[in-house]
């Protein structure tokens, strides 16, 4: 018999069987199978079985979708099986078996073609889409690993690393085999985060690996081999070999290493190293370093730099800075008393130009304090800041009211901050647009994908949790309002409250639409009973002339699962005016409106 039609359903099958069950149900391709098979099937009666097999599959309901691929893709395997060759010549051998902490999924593969693009690909937006991914917890699907493994050498350095610090360690030792099939001793970071990754799920048995990378591996490599090593206290003397390497990096990893233990060589290395002229190398150790001696060595080397600089030697504010560097993230009481010290009496410094081969002025010194002192975060501290706010530089403006926020009641927060809203320029404009930056980053509640301006990752990310759930005056809204603060007030926005609706109504009637997913999702907040018909007057201005799909009307279309499911019918309808580029995206969007099942 032939056997055309049953290697294209096969290939049919195998394609559903990749892209997810669910897609199989209504599958034109497939339906189009059926009449060639019904034909077939009067002379040769396995073609009818088949024809009915892919009749249940595409007529029937998603939830017995994968039930009924299973049973098409058994018929026409066998039937393949016994009309050709099934197996090959070779030598039986046992398959190696590892661990893993991931399972297979239902998720089709419409949904992680956006990731594996993302991870294998280059351009914007990537790490915004693995990092929402990895969030809420899309990587649990063995189709994900290759992908997730080559993206540890992605040209965006936060994108692989994000990788290589939450996405793979979830998949347990089962992927160290295929990380060790790609490793290459003489790579560059790519194969350091591979190194690094297989002793974090393998600890023990990547030692000997490490010890080889040590010895033949490129600098980055050997540096990765150094942080390994020195979670193990037999293999410390190797460490201590590489703190007086030639190579700076490896000088660096070696440091850093050694300051998680507390050993009298230890101690002495440190000590003598504060004395030195390399405190920037001392820095990333120091986070680590709890010895008390080699603390209280460097606050005395501070203390003589800054009375030095009291006395106008501006030479030393760039080890002064390096010092501080070294101190950050660190809250000892005695620590806390240096920076308390030194800020009180930073109005002394804060003119000084700096000095000659250095960009850092007194005024740099007067910001790394406050940087310090909201990093202790005592009350004392944060009384201390807002106490000297008037003469902080602008850019300390931020930590100021951080410190605000956390000291303060709100309504005094709103009377001694509102004014700044308007100011349109100098250090006035910039003290309130970070105010709206960060109003509008407490009270957003959509997609971290398209917050509009970045988290500051040089802060204690519980304690800034902690500020963002403050509430906030109630007066801040009009405030908003009046300086035409469109984000803030996009933010803020709340039901009932008729002047910010009318507000936002505005931009649209002026084609004002640079923010317009915010005002979308402002507006279905504020239960605006015209939402639906804003939203397509709103998309159709921004589509006319559009020749790609940007940043601002994918934001627009993400919101589209906010509007009220009734109207789906007048959503869809609207599908028909769109460019084929964009309804794709479109309809994707509406998909969370739509019934989560098929009807019986």
């Amino acid at each position: 018999m032939s056997l055309a039609l049953i290697q294209e359903s096969a290939k049919e099958a195998r394609r559903l069987s990749i892209a997810g069950s669910p897609l199989a149900v209504g599958d034109f391709r497939m339906k189009k199978l059926i009449a060639p098979l019904e034909q077939a099937g009067a002379k040769v009666p396995v073609f009818a079985q088949i024809a009915k097999t892919i009749s249940d599959l595409v007529n029937g309901r998603e939830t017995e979708s994968a039930t009924n691929l299973l049973n098409l893709s058994t018929l026409l395997n066998a039937i393949l099986y016994t009309q050709g060759q099934s197996g090959v010549d070779g030598d039986y051998r046992e398959l190696e078996a590892f661990a893993t902490n991931c399972t297979s999924t239902r998720t089709p593969a419409r949904v992680l073609k956006p990731l594996v693009q993302a991870l294998t690909t280059t351009g914007g937006g990537r790490f915004e889409v693995v990092k929402s991914a990895c969030e809420r917890g899309a990587f649990n699907d063995l189709r994900l690993i290759d992908p997730a493994i080559q993206a540890l050498g992605d040209i965006y350095p936060e994108l692989a690393d994000l990788v290589a610090e939450k996405i793979l360690p979830a998949y347990g030792p089962g992927i160290v085999p295929r990380l060790k099939a790609t490793f290459d001793l003489k790579g560059k970071k790519q194969d350091a985060r591979k190194l690094g990754l297989m002793h974090q799920l393998d600890p023990a048995g990547t030692v000997a690996l490490c010890k080889t990378a040590l010895d033949e591996g490129s600098p980055e490599v050997k540096a990765a081999a150094i942080a390994c090593l020195g979670e193990h206290e037999e293999c410390l003397s190797l460490v201590l070999e590489q703190a007086k390497a030639k190579n700076k990096l490896l000088r660096a990893a070696a440091l850093e290493a050694l300051a998680e233990h507390d050993r009298p060589e230890i101690t002495k290395l440190f000590s003598e190293l504060v004395q030195g002229k390399a405190l920037d190398m001392l820095v990333g150790p120091f986070r680590r370093l709890r010895n008390r001696q080699v603390l209280n060595s460097l606050l005395s080397e501070g203390k003589r730099a800054f009375d030095l600089i009291l006395k106008g030697d501006e030479e030393l504010i760039p080890r002064y800075c390096e010092i501080l560097d070294c101190l950050a993230h660190r809250n000892e009481p005695e620590v806390e008393e240096f920076v308390l010290t030194c800020f009180r009496q930073g109005d002394k410094v804060a003119k000084l130009k700096g000095a000659k081969n250095s960009n850092v002025a007194g005024a740099d010194l007067m910001l790394r304090l406050a940087g310090l002192l909201y990093g202790v975060g005592s009350q004392k501290t944060l009384e201390a800041m807002l106490a000297k706010r008037d003469v902080l530089p602008a850019m300390a403006f931020g930590l100021v009211l951080r410190s605000a926020l956390r000291t303060w009641p709100a309504e005094k927060v709103y009377q001694e901050f509102s004014p700044l809203l308007g100011q349109a320029k100098g250090a006035g404009k910039e003290k309130s647009d970070v105010i709206e930056q960060f109003v509008s980053a407490a009270n957003w509640d959509g997609d971290s994908r398209f917050f509009p301006w970045g988290y500051n990752g040089d802060l204690d990310e519980t304690r800034e949790q902690a500020v963002m759930k403050i509430a906030w005056d109630s007066r801040w809204l009009d405030a908003a309002i009046k300086a035409d603060r469109q984000s803030m007030a996009c933010c803020l926005a709340r039901p009932g409250h008729k002047a910010v609706i009318a507000y936002l109504l505005h931009p649209g009637e002026n084609k004002k639409t640079s923010d317009a997913g915010s005002i979308i999702q402002a507006l279905v907040r504020c239960q605006y009973p015209k939402i639906t018909d804003f939203f397509l007057d709103l998309l159709a201005k921004k589509i006319k002339n559009k020749k790609y799909l940007d940043y601002e009307l994918q934001f627009l279309f993400e919101n589209a699962r906010h509007l009220p499911a009734a109207d789906l019918p007048k959503l869809d309808a609207f599908a028909v005016k769109l460019d084929e580029k964009f309804m794709d995206k479109y309809l994707e969007a509406l998909a969370p409106l739509r019934p989560t099942h098929q009807p019986s």
